[in-house]
């Protein structure tokens, strides 16, 4: 698809191909920015980039089912305006370059199979696909975590997006047979298996108001603020991370309500996604369940990012055999449930069916899988 998209773009074929998974945080969203751990898919949607070289300096970029071709050049790239279209792949370029990478023109396509309304990680998908693609085009010297991490320059670019380390380590090295699982203070990871067969519905209630990039903002705010306050009571603590949950109720009179429910759901996160990874290991898909429901209770009681139909989805999915856990995942518009599913059949039509019951309207339900990471080949 995507090589026949750049020979009918620029009339040539593309010299390298790349795909990155979209990502999906089964436990530890919103610890990231906390030190915190995260235990992430894959899925089988994809971001596919396509590259070919060219003998001037410029820049030309085609978004699939766009109508123009964008063109650029290097010295265009001191002003990137914040949020435009393809600022993200000029992101990409000008981290290459400021780390003293030297790039000549490139012909870039970028297409997707990921529909708006997951609510999945397409942001990391695209930024490994382009930098591990042209790295391979140029035949850079960068080891892959310092690839990623030079790529996390991007997000100043970014208008109401954040995007995580941990989420392109996990696009770019997760398996379909395992998930990653990333320490998000020194972005070392491992794998823990995942059964074959198992199924992620990815669930759509269609509400688009439910939160906004600044919600997400404030609760970091919040945690950022209740951290300083804990750090000056006790000056060991120099991140969330540092807390066992028995040890938050210390600070309760030090911080707003809020705040200290805030902190309650970091460092329980953190402590259930331990246990999630042992859990999975030990192929104990009770302790499985019960983890994912308590993450998704505490972030609608402790970090308040929930919403009527998702609960409501969340507590259906309760009910049906063979449903492994289910949770709040997203916080942008079309905001999702996921549930872990090994048979998908019954549970779809329950969900679809109760759903329509209770809001008068139909639920969206995409079925994923697992899947590898970022695939790069050359093609001439």
């Amino acid at each position: 698809m995507i090589e026949t998209l750049h020979n009918q773009v620029f009339y040539e074929k593309p010299e390298v191909v790349s795909s990155a998974p979209a990502t999906i945080n089964l436990m530890g969203e919103y610890t990231q920015r906390n030190g915190g751990f995260v235990f992430s898919i894959g899925v089988n949607r994809r971001v596919y980039v396509s590259i070919s070289s060219r003998i001037d300096e410029k820049f030309l970029i085609y978004f699939d089912r766009d109508i123009a071709i964008e063109s650029f050049t290097k010295k265009s790239l001191s002003k990137i305006s914040k949020g435009e279209r393809s600022a993200i792949v000029k992101g990409i370029i000008k981290s290459f370059l400021d780390s003293g990478f030297d790039l000549f023109g490139l012909n870039i396509c970028i297409a997707t199979d990921i529909p708006t309304t997951m609510e999945i990680g397409n942001l990391p998908a695209t930024i490994v696909a382009l930098s591990f693609g042209i790295r391979h085009l140029q035949n850079f010297d960068i080891e892959d975590i310092d690839l990623i991490q030079l790529c996390e320059k991007v997000n100043k670019y970014l208008l109401s997006s954040y995007v995580n380390v941990s989420d392109c380590i996990a696009s770019a090295m997760v398996r379909d047979n395992a998930g990653i699982f990333v320490d998000c203070r020194t972005f070392k990871y491992e794998y823990a298996p995942i059964s074959k067969g198992l199924k992620i519905l990815i669930i759509d209630p269609g509400r688009k108001d439910a939160f906004t990039g600044e919600d997400f903002l404030k609760r970091e705010k919040e945690c950022k603020e209740a951290l300083d306050i804990i750090s000056s009571v006790n000056p060991k603590i120099n991140s969330l991370r540092d807390l066992t949950f028995d040890e938050v109720s210390k600070y309760a009179n030090f911080l707003e309500k809020s705040s200290i429910n805030r902190v309650r759901y970091v460092v329980g996160e953190n402590e259930r996604t331990l246990n999630f990874v042992i859990a999975l290991r030990r192929r104990n898909f009770s302790m499985l369940g019960k983890l994912m429901f308590d993450s998704h209770l505490s972030l609608r009681n402790d970090y308040e990012m929930s919403s009527d139909e998702i609960d409501a989805i969340v507590d259906i999915s309760a009910t049906i055999d063979g449903v492994v856990g289910a949770k709040i995942y997203g916080f942008r518009s079309g905001v999702v449930a996921i549930a872990l599913k090994e048979k998908t059949g019954e549970a779809i039509k329950i969900i679809s069916d109760e759903f329509q019951k209770l809001f008068g309207r139909k639920v969206k339900i995409y079925v994923t899988s697992p899947e590898n990471g970022v695939e790069v080949s050359s093609k001439s």
